[in-house]
């Protein structure tokens, strides 16, 4: 039995999520709160998956060398999107807010779909060529279209550095953060297909990945002091944008998971582009926290949607 478009679903459901989570970093943040929950988001993933893994996920398969392979795969997911990828993005976000760094989160598809043709000989189909022109228009539009990073003039931060170059440097350093987050979560899009083309079962890899980043932050804690800040909210009673946070994203990327399962590297990176402008809509009218996209904005998401709509009913779905 098959449901039609149901990876593509999962993909945009994913989207949903992750953008509902930059936006609560960045309320999180102009709440005053320092620890943007990175860990406590990966805690919570651990959490969720295991669970539901216990109730509805298969059967350990076997073990042999392809399934080893297949779970070595999960864990250097894991790494690269709950490490490099996850912490980066939400330190990025931290610095540089909801709807600016979403642009360069952009890049994701590009290292995702790149990969995928290389090394799961993925083809590029009419309706994701036509989907992905679409998408790119719309975030191309965007940055034409003038939306400048906002920085703060004068008077002096809590350091005592004036408040121009600390914003400055924050944006510099984000750019830089999201950077390095998109091209590990590209890697980590391939790294999950890979690993579920022999352990077909995103629940234990969304399980096995948030394990792997709860070890990989553990190692960390004693080399660095703002990786000892961001698990505070593991000890300690978490603001409340720090879980929604955080369970936006482990929502997200059991998702993610799901429409790997389903789908194709690049339907689902292209796909998951929407969570830019998702994350300004909500952002601006639902919680008020940015100011209010314009008509150059609106134009754009109406593209990135009828992309993603394109994408959708071009694609074939796997069987469940």
């Amino acid at each position: 039995m098959s449901i039609p478009f149901l990876g593509e679903i999962f993909a945009l459901a994913s989207a949903f999520c992750y953008g509902f989570s930059a936006v609560a970093i960045n309320k999180n943040a102009e709440n005053g709160h320092s620890n943007n929950g990175a860990y406590l988001s990966i805690l919570l993933t651990a959490v969720m998956a295991g669970a539901l893994w216990l109730f509805f996920g298969s059967a350990l398969p076997a073990a042999d060398r392809a399934v080893w392979t297949g779970l070595g795969f999960f864990v250097l997911a894991g790494v690269l999107a709950n490490i490099s990828g996850r912490v980066f993005m939400f330190k990025a976000v931290e610095l540089v807010g909801a709807i600016e760094i979403g642009i360069l989160r952009r890049l994701i598809p590009v290292f995702a779909a790149t990969l995928a043709i290389i090394f799961l000989d993925e083809r590029i189909t009419t309706s994701v060529s036509v989907g992905f022109l679409l998408v790119f228009l719309g975030i191309a539009a965007v940055v034409v279209g003038g939306r400048r990073t906002r920085v703060v003039t004068g008077g002096t931060g809590h350091t005592g550095r004036p408040m121009m170059e600390r914003a400055t440097d924050d944006v510099q350093k984000g750019r830089v953060l999201g950077a390095v987050s998109s091209a590990s979560y590209g890697g980590a899009y391939v790294s999950r297909k890979f690993a579920l083309a022999v352990v077909p079962d995103p629940l234990l890899g969304t399980l096995i990945g948030a394990i792997t980043g709860l070890v990989c932050g553990s190692i960390i804690v004693p080399l660095s002091r703002r990786s000892r800040t961001n698990h505070l909210p593991l000890f300690q009673r978490p603001a409340p944008w720090q879980v929604v946070a955080a369970a936006s994203v482990s929502f997200g990327q059991i998702f993610q998971f799901f429409a790997l399962n389903h789908t194709t590297v690049t339907a689902v990176a292209i796909i998951g582009s929407v969570e830019m402008f998702i994350a300004a809509w909500l952002s601006a009218v639902l919680l008020k926290s940015e100011k209010k996209p314009g008509l150059v904005f609106a134009v754009a998401s109406v593209l990135a949607m009828t992309g993603t709509a394109v994408i959708t009913l071009g694609q074939g779905n796997g069987p469940i």
